[in-house]
């Protein structure tokens, strides 16, 4: 495995680099575009029908409506591989989207559907080594959470939430040489992974002026993809787990106009395999703090800061190269404008403060450096 590496490093730190969807690990910093707006501070403070990806018991809060966004990353990355003259850069664009209804069955009641998604892609334009079993090197990982989501209130302070997670991973990936120096085998083709887990949430508001909120969201063990098991997932068990995590928010309005939310998230990539194994991957715990303004019935604006360690040691830099999402920090801002006819449209911007990985260790020689962006677009409709 740690041939396999080495050889995958060089080859694809050697052409245009990969995109990763996402700043936290293959995570969102924020779920929603609202949320987004504020650095993902959203636990005890849920906006939209898309509130069921950061906890479920948000649903009860939102009343009956339809969101629907894109966020969409921008990534320039430069990568070194062994020393400072072997450099290569490139840069990327991807749509993310993004899915939540709520329907509130009565005062009690809510029943919702939100979405997750996340990901990694790259892709290579010709042969990265001169071997006729070796194709062009390219590949997918994508993956997206569904949340059915049942969410009672109850008290006029408690709400309760809790919501099936219904996951599907697509995989395609080809060109990436083997230690034998066979490719991984170019008629693996797109496959599929399915698995099932559960989140649960609690908000309550404590006084007018006061939220506290909780989430937790289970491990999620995924299906074997039958062709990768036996290659490149062999010493991970052929699966790409989603990990365990949970969180804590607070909100607090200090003036009428004015919301300041703190979160607390941890993310277990320890316990998964795939991450953890072979990419170096270790748990993190991110710190967000946003604000929500309301400048008058018509507008709002937000903004936010996140912030966490690097998902992986300096000496898995190598092995990283595969992965560029690396900044641990990130700005956000937000504004939304609300319309007469019940409906609102959300544009924010994330800036990723640009970071690099200078690897040590066995990976001394690579260096990653990477900006990252992403513009959000979001509109939803109250019934």
């Amino acid at each position: 495995m740690n041939k396999f590496l080495v050889v995958a490093g060089v080859v694809l730190s050697s052409q245009i680099p990969s995109i990763c969807f996402a700043a936290n690990g293959t995570q969102l910093t924020g779920y929603g575009a609202k949320a987004a707006g504020m650095a993902g501070a959203s636990v005890a403070f849920p906006q939209d029908a898309i509130a069921a990806a950061n906890n479920p018991a948000g649903m009860a809060e939102v009343g009956s409506r339809v969101d629907g966004d894109f966020q969409i990353l921008y990534v320039d990355t430069e990568t070194e591989f062994l020393n400072s003259e072997n450099k290569h850069s490139g840069k990327r664009y991807a749509p993310i989207p993004e899915f939540g209804v709520n329907y509130q069955v009565n005062d009690r009641l809510s029943l919702g559907f939100s979405t997750a998604a996340s990901g990694v892609l790259f892709r290579y334009d010709d042969e990265l080594i001169p071997n006729p079993n070796v194709d062009r090197a390219k590949g997918a990982f994508m993956q997206v959470i569904g949340l059915p989501t049942i969410a009672y209130k109850v008290t006029d302070q408690l709400s309760l939430g809790f919501s099936l997670a219904l996951a599907a991973q697509r995989l395609e990936i080809q060109g990436i040489p083997l230690p034998d120096g066979s490719a991984s085998n170019p008629a693996h083709g797109a496959e599929y992974s399915y698995g099932a887990g559960w989140r649960a949430g609690a908000l309550w508001k404590a006084k007018p002026w006061l939220s506290v909120g909780a989430m937790y969201a289970s491990k999620i063990k995924m299906s074997n993809y039958n062709s990768y098991e036996d290659d490149l997932l062999s010493t991970t068990g052929g699966s790409i787990d989603i990990p365990e995590q949970y969180a804590l928010g607070v909100a607090v309005k200090p003036i009428d106009n004015l919301t300041v939310a703190l979160d607390w998230q941890h993310i277990s990539w320890q316990n998964s395999d795939t991450y953890h194994e072979t990419f170096g991957w270790r748990s993190q715990d991110i710190f967000r703090l946003g604000a929500s303004y309301e400048l008058s019935p018509d507008w709002t604006i937000r903004a936010g800061y996140s912030t966490t360690r690097k998902q992986f040691p300096t000496d898995y830099t190598l092995q990283n190269t595969l992965l560029v999402g690396i900044n641990p920090k990130a700005a956000t801002f937000g504004v939304t404008r609300d319309f007469k006819e019940n409906g609102e449209l959300t544009l924010g911007y994330e800036y990723d403060l640009s970071t690099s990985s200078k690897g040590t260790g066995a990976s001394e020689g690579t260096k990653i450096r990477t900006n990252m962006g992403f513009v959000t677009v979001g509109y939803g409709w109250k019934f």
